[in-house]
């Protein structure tokens, strides 16, 4: 792995130049991404997880319906 050296006048006083590898700068993005958002609220991601687990289960619901109103 790569080591950069701080440079005031580049984004984040880091340099991105071209050979620094494309893995190392994934993990910078996702790092600074990711690190400085604010933790979302449990009901939040309840609700999420709610709506998530109510699309997946409304197709075999709907077919266990529709195959209990056709009589074979």
């Amino acid at each position: 792995m790569q080591t950069t050296t701080l440079v005031s006048n580049t984004r984040y006083g880091q340099v991105l130049d071209k050979q620094t590898s494309l893995r190392l700068r994934a993990f910078r993005f996702l790092s600074e991404r990711y690190t400085q958002r604010e933790r979302p609220t449990v009901a939040a991601e309840f609700t999420l997880f709610a709506l998530i687990i109510l699309l997946s289960s409304w197709p075999m619901f709907t077919l266990a319906h529709v195959m209990s109103l056709h009589r074979w």
